[in-house]
């Protein structure tokens, strides 16, 4: 991926108006991430047909396998192929695999902004394993759920990784006036990291549906897709058990009606915590296995 840094580094200022024309000199994903998120929405997609897609680009490969051979996982013996990935780990894994390893390996390594990206993406990453969990109980699709839990507040590092100067901004208002970051934000810029994190989703071309749960997770429940409604709820369990940070000390309300429309209650949630607990207490060994942290 060639970045002209220097665009980005000196961009300020940043507008609702102007803000698709910055948008669209974004760096794409890479073609062959777009391709295999394709294939991941397909009912009929195989395992060859994956592996086929996955090998044509070997840092992915490489960190795959990184991530296929970590603690996370504990398999007894060294996966050494894609091909063996697929057989050992299922479908269902490699699939929330190439999404984090693909997007989180997208961005350039991180600047000192005062905001901890690691943390944000032990966050991210939570986010998408809560939101797999509860899909199971509301009958939603967990790999979409679990996508759309990872990239929820992908504006965020956008806004961190391209925008610098003005989340710095963002951050020292956050600092100044102990409030939520979307908060700082619309203060600041007068939008928030939902509309630039669903615009960016749309230059990608991410599905409509990953795209309204980025741009509605903190909206009225109105407002809100059934998706969007699951990593409102996601997003808030995670602040509350401190998995990773996302930017903020302060946690949002939880919609009342968020629970009820996804056909659970608290004693849903309640019995989905050890288990949500379980796996994020691996999701730091999944985000070394991206180099994303070493």
């Amino acid at each position: 991926m060639i970045v002209n840094e220097l665009i980005f580094k000196t961009m300020t200022n940043l507008t609702l108006q102007n803000l698709d024309k910055h948008i669209s000199h974004l760096p794409s994903l890479s073609s062959i991430i777009t391709r295999l998120l394709g294939l991941l929405q397909r009912d009929d997609v195989s395992m060859a047909l994956l592996t086929a897609e996955i090998a044509g680009d070997q840092a992915l490969v490489a960190r795959i396998l990184r991530i296929a051979n970590s603690p996370f996982y504990g398999l007894s013996s060294h996966i050494g192929s894609l091909q063996q990935a697929g057989t050992l780990l299922g479908l269902h894994t490699m699939h929330g695999i190439i999404t984090a390893a693909g997007i989180i390996g997208h961005f350039p390594p991180q600047q000192d902004s005062g905001f901890d990206r690691c943390s944000f993406w032990l966050h991210a990453i939570g986010t998408g394993i809560t939101a797999q969990v509860l899909a199971r109980r509301s009958g939603l699709d967990s790999e979409q759920s679990f996508t759309a839990g990872l990239l929820h507040d992908i504006g965020k590092v956008v806004l961190a990784a391209y925008f610098e100067q003005d989340f710095v901004r963002v951050l020292e208002y956050r600092d100044q006036h102990d409030c939520l970051i979307r908060e700082a934000e619309q203060q600041v810029l007068g939008f928030d990291h939902t509309q630039i994190g669903a615009k960016v989703a749309r230059h990608w071309k991410l599905p409509n549906l990953l795209i309204a749960a980025i741009r509605y997770h903190h909206e009225i429940p109105g407002k809100m897709t059934p998706l969007a409604e699951l990593v409102h709820v996601a997003d808030i369990v995670c602040r509350g058990m401190e998995i990773g940070h996302g930017g903020d000390d302060l946690i949002p309300v939880l919609h009342a009606d968020a629970l009820p429309r996804l056909g659970l209650d608290w004693s849903d949630l309640r019995a989905t915590l050890p288990e949500i607990e379980q796996l994020n207490t691996r999701a730091g060994v999944f985000l070394d296995g991206i180099n994303e942290c070493e």
